[in-house]
């Protein structure tokens, strides 16, 4: 059978459709013959894909001759070319699909060559080695043991998720507006002495931003307690871009029985896909070549003096706010007591069970002018029991706005950390900027006790916010 087909739409065949024409040129039309279209099946040597697995490049070639190449990667038409390169960053299998065209048409077969990349290459640190004998992660039993996907807290999904025992994979369709929304857990058979020391690395990768996702380590049946946790880590992710969260020389306060790496992904924006590999977990005592890198750190700041009008804290009108809800049921405000000289002090009476449930504010008149002008501040806390903390510098939510404006996302920082029984504990940042870019109108010290022992009373002085100076 003979048609007549126009030139232009030739043209857009032969690449599935997927290109646009700007210029208008005369109609040419040819006399084709649809039964004379390449049979994909004869070119299937002529399509050649070489990885160089030093730089995971992949070099495609087509060899044919009177007819040309189609090549269609992740299910898209993404070049007619004879020749062309492709970077991979991440270690697996992949697989290209290509059709043959000729003037006739475009083949309704397709040729399906798959290649593998054998290593995940980073730009910097790739973390400690995935395949030494001394890694426990390889030798462990390792599955997804359970999920929670509740955007919003609503009806529970089940996330797109793969997990083959050494990269998972998680797409998340919708967002989710709050940390605990997007849980991962998997479970392990590695079990951790006390007092041993180990290190561990792993890569993320995301396809969007994302900040503070959260990986936990800690033992099977003891998620809340605070003092059991490994590891309890926020991590930020740029869209594309490979990290690697590492630590070195990490002693396990307790016997850590049947791990369990908890990651949550709260917070996510609509259709978020995320992937976590190179899972290494190995005693500190085992080297296995790993050069670390150089940690580089900002200096501590020069403080001025506490009573220093260039101390913002000095002379602002502190008004504090409670939400203290042990098992997240409310109770009667903590006592706070101040010395008149700058300490400040809260009773705890009742043990709380998770971060958030002891939330102790100190609300002041500071206010924010400049979000481009950087920051240093310092306070030091100290506690009668060991306790997490979370110290949280953040603007204030506008209360006297209906509804209440709230401004969560617009902090200094956001750290949590564990003061030790009777210890001194100076947290300190510097060179901060609000994390939206945008001006305070006033200034919270959010202080989080969650996880507290009964009758804790902790201790918050010498806290001093100022403008950053080299």
């Amino acid at each position: 059978m003979k048609l007549y087909i126009k030139s232009l739409a030739l043209a857009a065949l032969a690449l599935g459709g997927t290109m646009a024409f700007t210029a208008c040129t005369e109609d040419k039309v040819y006399d084709v013959d649809i039964n004379d279209v390449p049979q994909a099946s004869d070119y299937a040597d002529n399509v050649v894909i070489t990885v160089d697995q030093e730089t995971n490049t992949a070099y495609f070639s087509f060899t044919g001759k009177g007819v040309y190449p189609v090549w269609i990667i992740d299910g898209k038409s993404y070049s007619s070319n004879f020749e062309f390169t492709r970077y991979y960053r991440k270690a697996g299998d992949y697989a290209v699909d290509v059709k043959i065209g000729n003037g006739n048409g475009i083949s309704q077969g397709t040729i399906t060559k798959t290649f593998h990349v054998d290593k995940t290459k980073m730009n910097g640190f790739g973390g400690y080695v995935y395949d030494s004998d001394f890694n426990l992660w390889t030798k462990a039993k390792r599955e997804i043991n359970s999920t929670y996907y509740a955007p919003g807290w609503g009806a529970v999904l089940n996330p797109e998720m793969s997990f083959d025992g050494e990269t998972l994979n998680v797409k998340l369709a919708t967002a989710t507006s709050e940390r605990w929304q997007a849980q991962i857990h998997l479970s392990t058979d590695i079990c951790l002495n006390e007092g041993e020391s180990f290190d561990g690395s792993f890569i993320f990768t995301a396809t969007k931003d994302i900040e503070d996702v959260v990986l936990k380590i800690h033992p099977d049946g003891d998620n809340d307690d605070g003092h059991s946790f490994f590891c309890n880590q926020k991590i930020n992710l740029k869209a594309g871009e490979p990290v690697t969260y590492w630590f070195s020389d990490l002693t396990a306060a307790v016997a850590m029985n049947n791990l369990w790496f908890t990651f949550d992904f709260g917070l996510n924006p609509d259709d978020f896909e995320v992937t976590v590999e190179n899972f290494v977990l190995k005693s500190h005592a085992n080297d296995d070549g790993t050069v670390l890198p150089e940690i580089i750190t900002d200096p501590e700041p020069k403080w001025v003096a506490l009573d220093s009008d260039e101390n913002l804290f000095h002379g602002t009108t502190i008004t504090p706010s409670f939400y203290y809800a042990p098992g997240w049921a409310q109770i009667a405000d903590p006592a706070w007591t101040t010395d008149g000289n700058g300490a400040y002090t809260f009773t705890l009476p009742s043990a709380t069970f998770e971060q958030w449930q002891t939330q102790c504010g100190m609300n002041t008149t500071i206010v924010i002018p400049d979000a481009t002008v950087t920051y240093d501040f310092m306070c030091i806390l100290k506690s009668t029991t060991t306790t997490p903390a979370t110290v949280k510098l953040v603007e204030s939510d506008e209360t006297d706005k209906d509804p209440v404006v709230k401004h969560d996302g617009n902090f200094f920082c956001a750290d949590q950390i564990t003061l030790e029984s009777g210890e001194e504990y100076k947290y300190w940042v510097t060179k901060k900027l609000p994390k939206q870019g945008t001006p305070m109108h006033a200034v919270t010290l959010m202080l989080d006790f969650g996880g507290n022992p009964e009758g804790t009373e902790v201790t918050v002085s010498n806290i001093i916010l100022q403008v950053h100076h080299d």
